[in-house]
């Protein structure tokens, strides 16, 4: 009687929240070093009319072969794979006296195996230098444990291995460059006769939703234009269409200055889009100004631009 008492208890709670129906959008999470990205930027009026980002890598992780021979071409296609992500910073395939260097160094690596489980720690350092100037030194480790009654089910070293380079290099690559990432959005209640366009936003058809929304008659307050900014957000980052980011930045403005400035809810999704709006702006110009970078050394090298993609 007591377990039964409770469950309704919970359920009265979580419908008496007042919470509104929420979707996963995606989005990019800002590089938490950005005030030392100034460092990576090199200019070259005879390549970009802006300052592109590029860094070259050094395939040799210092200490690898000491620990484990795998450890360098799964650290530098790890980097090549996660950095590539949004191109915010390329991988620049020649090195020059102004080049900046990327070097990786595996400070410790402890694997051990027992007949039910096997366990792995890595260390390992990360070091952005440009000449003598080493303006970035960071450190990141992992711990992977993996348990099986069956032996044969464990993962093998270089399996581990694997795990804990991808989950270090992306700690890293976060510092430095903004990363894909999803975030939740939470919508206002939607009235009884514009249900059909949530409807459509479960089916992830934002398209339909969007235009449900338009052809709508009744009032259009600030819950209707928070809503409607939500689904231009979602159809915009699926793709990353930055016209149709602008409509949902313009559905959020209108949504503040019909009342929203004093919601706690759309303020703050609101500052969460503006955040993300910013850092794909300036991601994607960052883009083309490298592209520029990747254009100038395919022309020397002969090669094409999926190699950095």
């Amino acid at each position: 009687m007591k377990t039964i008492l409770y469950i309704v208890i919970a359920m009265f709670i979580l419908q008496g929240c007042g919470s509104g129906p929420k979707i996963v959008v995606p989005s990019y999470s800002a590089p938490r070093e950005a005030a030392k990205l100034t460092k990576i930027e090199t200019k070259d009026e005879f390549i970009a009319k802006g300052a592109y980002m590029a860094l070259w890598l050094d395939p040799d992780v210092i200490n690898a072969k000491k620990y484990n021979k795998a450890i360098s071409g799964m650290m530098v296609a790890t980097i090549k794979e996660q950095l590539t992500q949004t191109n915010f910073i390329v991988l620049d395939p020649i090195q020059d006296e102004n080049s900046v260097i990327l070097t990786t160094k595996v400070l410790s690596y402890v694997y051990k195996k027992e007949k039910r489980k096997a366990s792995l720690y890595m260390e390992v350092s990360f070091t952005l230098s440009r000449g003598a100037d080493e303006f970035l030194v960071k450190k990141y480790h992992a711990r992977k444990l993996r348990m099986a009654n069956d032996p044969s089910l464990l993962p093998s070293k270089n399996a581990l291995t694997q795990d804990a380079i991808k989950q270090i290099v992306r700690y890293f690559i976060s510092d430095i460059s903004p990363l894909k990432t999803n975030q939740l959005r939470e919508f206002k209640p939607f009235p009884d006769k514009l249900k059909p366009a949530l409807n459509y936003v479960r089916a992830k058809n934002y398209t339909d939703a969007i235009n449900f929304m338009l052809a709508y008659k009744g009032e259009k307050d600030k819950n209707f234009y928070y809503n409607l900014a939500i689904i231009y957000e979602a159809k915009a980052s699926k793709n990353e269409d930055l016209k149709f980011l602008r409509f949902a930045k313009l559905n959020y403005n209108k949504a503040v200055e019909l009342g929203g400035a004093d919601d706690k809810l759309i303020m703050k999704t609101k500052a969460r889009f503006d955040r993300f709006y910013n850092l794909i702006n300036k991601t994607k110009k960052q883009q083309k100004i490298n592209n520029s970078l990747i254009k100038d050394r395919n022309s020397l090298l002969g090669g094409s631009d999926d190699e950095y993609e």
